[in-house]
């Protein structure tokens, strides 16, 4: 199958049911790194952008909803080619007179960017599906959250978080974990479901299978000439892609452990 189709909704749900992880293994911890606030590019892109005035003066929470809006706004969602180079500066920098369509991955590398410069901690995390012939695939934004001690998910191109019952915001692993279980799941806050609502749950089931993210979370990650992925899998499972040749100068960590691949910050920073 291509893409996402409602018809197999439930066998989406399915898959997420029928996977574990390996939790008990022992591993090697993925080293995942953080860019500080103080460089120059981060700087550059905060002063330039006026990032503090965006993410306003409220709680934390409020801040990163206002900063994912704020991208939201600026890029548009489409299924475009990305430009030739793919960061903050250079992206928002086409925008600057009138909003521009990108895809997701484009928007979640600039929602990414934008949280580092302001000393936040994130992550760009590409969520994968189970089908090695589905070709469709989502990105978004993992930010820490200081006030409630875990990433909380912020999807850019929809403008979207999503939060359980009592308004808390969620992760991306317990997004995934609330599906699987048949739990309460509200996008954007909002207890009332709709098309679009069904649709968005929908289509991350699809998505949610497996992981892939940067070590490094850092300004123009993609211009390293050497990079190093980590990528979370289910038991017994190993997509194509990871059994073909990986490119010079380029590495991938498998954990099959979520506990590694979604350490906290403090834990294993930069």
């Amino acid at each position: 199958m291509f893409g996402y189709m409602k018809e197999f909704n439930e066998y989406y749900l399915k898959l997420l049911q029928l996977t574990e992880y390996e939790v008990e293994v022992n591993e090697k911890r993925i080293e995942f790194g953080y860019q500080s606030s103080s460089h120059e590019n981060l700087i550059h892109l905060r002063e330039k952008y006026h990032l503090e005035k965006v993410a306003g003066t409220g709680d934390e929470l409020s801040q990163i909803k206002n900063l994912t809006q704020w991208v939201n706004e600026r890029l548009p969602h489409g299924n475009v080619r990305p430009p030739e180079h793919v960061d903050a500066l250079y992206v928002l920098a086409l925008s600057d007179s009138e909003p521009i369509q990108m895809n997701c991955y484009v928007i979640a590398t600039v929602l990414n960017e934008v949280f580092l410069s302001l000393g936040f901690h994130s992550r760009r995390v590409h969520c994968r599906a189970y089908d090695a012939y589905d070709l469709d695939s989502h990105v978004v934004t993992l930010v820490f959250s200081n006030t409630l001690n875990k990433w909380v998910c912020m999807d850019g191109s929809w403008n979207c978080y999503l939060t359980d019952e009592r308004g808390i915001l969620l992760s991306l692993e317990e997004f995934r974990e609330r599906l699987s279980s048949n739990l309460p799941v509200w996008v954007n806050g909002e207890s009332i479901e709709t098309d679009w609502s069904i649709f968005y749950k929908g289509y991350m089931a699809k998505n949610m299978f497996w992981f892939y993210s940067p070590v490094d979370s850092e300004y123009n990650y993609e211009a390293r000439l050497e990079k190093k992925y980590g990528a979370l899998l289910p038991e017994h499972f190993l997509p194509i892609e990871l059994t073909r040749e990986i490119p010079d100068k380029q590495s991938v960590q498998i954990s099959r452990n979520p506990e590694n691949f979604w350490s906290i910050p403090n834990q294993h920073n930069g």
